[in-house]
């Protein structure tokens, strides 16, 4: 029997009658998921990911679902655009097998209008909201779809999703079956163990997402070279074009630069996390109806939102890590087995030999599939959270920590006394308050407010304090809150890609109206960690230029003589067991390829002053003895405590553990990430070596 003969015959036509032949993942998925069995599915981008888990689930369930009037599957996603484009993409299948759909997210919820929905699409966020109001329509539910789950593994929101999912069993009180599906994850084993444990059964569905990647690097030297490259790729041709940025304010740069001429003054679009979900939801649709345009995005549009056949990707900047490079040029020309992606060091590149080396990195990883190692991480703020969530869906009743501690039995790093340290620091916040005799904990008065402004049910950053920007009756979107300190009335004002005149300011909004003067125009400040490569990014980097195999022919003209020319000195110079150095009067440069951690780490186990680090390099006063460094992260925990930072990316719930435990979390990237043993090992064995030149200053 075939995998397909496996589904009911109703549902298999609704989602398959059109196709020649199955995908192999969903060929795959199908016989697991029909039979009970929990997976998680990894396939490349646009390979029918959705399809191949949704299908089985419905028609196992098909019997129910069709018999009783109740929800039975919920479909979680990482975002609310996710939410909606799921929702326009499923109806139609569904509806075909009259089903309903729903949605439920901060804007909409179908659950409080109208029948109950059989299938429910919706955000972590607004599980716990339901799992918080003691929504009777979850008791029916059988299964769990955790869509993009490589967003939520080894993070606050993940482990949040995590403890939801085990409240979610205790009120089904049967079996819970789920599937997690991305196309970018490095082990599979570990998704299964983040977010279930370790005892949790699943099968592993890993599929190739490989087609050919047709690139081309380009360094652009100003804004009119950036224009009249994007002229010349638009010119004759009816060519739509995604470009990526790393940060929003360059996001509204681009679109100035393009609406500025008239070849693109309508044709331009932005699409960034700050704009609200109605002009995000009319880009998406003028975007993918239009024949000719061009949108410049953040990585809001990484994910798989339907906006139609992408000509080409353009990535204005390098991204930080492999994950957000494949999931950026896995947009491109979905029609045919092949990438086109143009990579761009941009006017502002501080360097461009090490921006090329970086997009040459992420290009090989690419092409051979290789993803970053890092297992799961000990994560606590989001237990903190929950903790004070199952007390106060519960009216702030004293609750027993043998209760709570249930919760948390399948991650097996989460002992009892954790769990009791973290609510004592709560009691010491006042938001929890301890039993006079019992071992429970009850409300305080600061957990009445978080549930008042709405905080209780999430773990995003503290720094994602935001005001509204209004025009007329229309909310365009959202800034950080801090910008009231820079922004007075008659400002102008750069966002969604247009100019607008502040009118009013005030400490919840800003209204705003069209400006046709574009002058002295100002970005918003927005909150973000600064991008920072990943340790696995520059490891190959140093690989890549002791390849000699390396091709250079997708390098653009204006580069490729000049970083030629580099690498050949750098492997002619030092080999790939050495530490190539510059030394400066009263300074030394190691060039260490390591990451921002890895040098910050050597710097502060040596004992350097006034140090300066990046990725690439550590900036010392003293030589270090490399063979004397430890091979072990663990050999570092002396130095732990320096190298934690605060960011303004903490959640609340982070900020208000004992600081042993933020420690704890912030040295899991040091600790659980392969690629910085396997730095350290390497590093420890090689030879440093001193460079005739400054290579690395182009």
């Amino acid at each position: 029997m075939s995998a397909i003969e496996l589904l009911e015959r109703t549902v298999a036509s609704a989602f398959y009658g059109h196709f020649l032949k199955l995908r192999p993942a969903q060929e795959a998925a199908i016989k697991p998921l029909v039979n009970g069995q929990n997976i998680v599915l990894s396939s490349g981008t646009g390979s029918g990911k959705t399809e191949a888990v949704l299908a089985p689930l419905i028609s196992r369930y098909w019997r129910q679902i069709v018999s009783v009037e109740s929800l039975s599957i919920l479909y979680i996603a990482p975002t609310k655009a996710l939410v909606n484009d799921l929702e326009k993409r499923l109806y139609p299948i569904l509806n075909k097998l009259g089903l309903r759909l729903g949605i439920r997210h901060g804007d909409r919820d179908d659950l409080a209008s109208g029948k109950i929905p059989h299938i429910l699409v919706t955000t972590p966020e607004s599980l716990e909201v339901l799992i918080f109001r003691k929504d009777t329509a979850l008791q029916s539910v059988q299964a769990v779809i955790i869509d993009e789950v490589h967003l939520l593994y080894n993070t606050q929101r993940g482990l949040q999703l995590s403890i939801l999912l085990q409240r979610l069993k205790q009120i089904i009180d049967t079996n819970l079956q789920w599937a997690a599906l991305s196309a970018t994850i490095g082990r599979l084993e570990d998704i299964q163990n983040f977010l279930f444990g370790k005892n949790e059964n699943s099968v592993f569905l890993k599929f190739s997402g490989h087609r050919l990647i047709d690139t081309h690097i380009r360094y652009i030297t100003d804004e009119i070279n950036f224009l009249n490259l994007i002229i010349k790729l638009t010119q004759g041709i009816s060519t739509k074009l995604l470009i990526f940025t790393n940060s929003r304010q360059e996001c509204e740069r681009l679109a100035s630069i393009l609406q500025h001429h008239k070849h693109f003054q309508s044709s331009v679009f932005t699409h960034y996390s700050s704009l609200s979900s109605e002009v995000r939801l009319e880009t998406e649709q003028k975007f993918l109806q239009a024949k000719t345009a061009i949108c410049i995005s953040t990585s809001t549009l990484e994910l798989g939102i339907d906006i139609g056949d992408i000509d080409a990707v353009i990535l204005w900047g390098v991204p930080g890590n492999v994950e957000s490079f494949l999931q950026r040029i896995g947009r491109s020309n979905r029609r045919q087995n092949k990438t086109n992606v143009i990579c761009l060091i941009p006017d502002i590149s501080k360097n461009i030999l090490i921006d090329t080396l970086k997009f040459l990195a992420l290009i090989d990883a690419a092409q051979k599939g290789e993803l970053p190692i890092r297992s799961p991480y000990e994560l606590f703020g989001a237990i903190g959270q929950q903790c004070l969530s199952v007390i106060a869906s519960d009216n702030g009743r004293f609750t027993r920590v043998a209760d709570l501690c249930h919760l948390f039995e399948h991650l097996d790093y989460l002992e009892r006394s954790i769990i009791e340290n973290i609510c004592t620091q709560l009691v010491n916040s006042s938001y929890l308050q301890r039993h006079g005799f019992k071992n429970q904990y009850g409300a305080d008065h600061h957990l009445y407010r978080l549930v008042d402004y709405r905080l209780i049910y999430g773990n995003f950053g503290s720094g994602s304090r935001s005001i509204e920007l209004r025009y007329g009756s229309k909310i365009l979107g959202e800034v950080p809150a801090d910008n009231l300190l820079r922004v007075k009335q008659g400002v102008l004002v750069r966002f969604s890609g247009k100019t607008w005149r502040v009118r009013k300011v005030s400490i919840e909004y800003m209204i705003v109206e069209p400006a046709q003067n574009k002058e002295n125009a100002i970005d918003f400040n927005y909150y973000g960690k600064g991008l920072k490569t990943d340790a696995f990014v520059c490891t190959r980097m140093w690989q890549i230029i002791h390849n000699d195999k390396l091709s250079v022919e997708m390098l653009h003209p204006n580069l490729r003589a000049s970083i030629e020319q580099s690498i050949n000195r750098l492997r002619h110079d030092c080999s790939l067991e050495q530490i190539p150095y510059n030394r400066t009067f009263i300074k030394i440069r190691y060039f260490t390829f390591g990451g921002y951690l890895v040098n910050k780490a050597i710097a502060l186990i040596t004992k350097q002053i006034n140090y300066e680090i990046d990725d690439i390099s550590l900036l010392v006063n003293a030589p270090i003895n490399w063979k004397s460094i430890p091979k072990n992260p663990q050999e570092y925990e002396q130095i732990f405590h320096l190298l934690f930072e605060q960011s303004s990316d903490q959640s609340i719930y982070q900020t208000l553990l004992p600081f042993e435990l933020q420690l704890r979390e912030f040295i899991q990237d040091w600790l659980n990430n392969e690629m910085i043993a396997h730095t350290l090992k390497r590093l420890n064995s090689s030879e440093a070596i001193e460079l005739k030149s400054n290579i690395f200053s182009i």
